[in-house]
């Protein structure tokens, strides 16, 4: 038997008591919770994609895959997988491997700027014993290296993207409250 779509059913979402909700309704309503959040986050990705290819940087899908890897034993070890994992963070593995390739390249040009000196090691360190009880400086050096490095590109990042938001012509047509 062959089920032909009537324009009806496709701008109907969903049938209440027989009362429809059009798809439009629902776009509208999502676009009015979150399409800011969600506008302001592909707007974003967009402009490091583009910046990638400004700079020459190219990741390549083996990498990102080499690291969902990764992240899928680890989930493993704890008894969780990584499907599990996503939905919980209302995610797809299109959703994790895109945002691992952004990641990436925010990585591969933000990385090389980033220095850390023997002093932040220690300030980072003594700022945050309760974390390393009964550890010495020296058994955790990689680990707080790590933090500080995340903390760093995490700061770099926010503020690269504020100035690719500056520098960009974005017109919006479509407004968000």
């Amino acid at each position: 038997m062959v089920v032909l779509a009537t324009a009806a059913t496709l701008s109907t979402a969903v049938l209440v008591n027989g009362i429809p909700i059009t798809r439009f309704a629902v776009i509208r309503e999502l676009e009015q919770q979150g399409g800011k959040q969600v506008l302001d986050g592909l707007i974003s990705n967009e402009l490091v994609f583009q910046e990638a290819g400004r700079e020459g940087v190219k990741v390549s899908d083996a990498d990102i895959n080499a690291q969902i890897k990764t992240i899928e034993d680890s989930l493993k070890s704890q008894g969780q997988t990584l499907d599990e994992a996503l939905v919980a963070q209302g995610m797809t593995r299109v959703d994790l491997f895109d945002q691992l390739k952004v990641q990436k390249i925010a990585e591969a040009i933000l990385g090389p700027k980033i220095t850390i000196s023997n002093k932040e090691i220690s300030d980072y360190f003594a700022a945050n014993k309760s974390t390393y009880a009964g550890k010495k400086i020296s058994e955790v050096t990689d680990d707080v290296k790590s933090q500080i490095y995340q903390e760093k590109l995490n700061s770099q990042y926010t503020q690269w993207i504020a100035d690719l938001k500056a520098k960009a012509k974005i017109f919006f047509l479509v407004n968000y409250q």
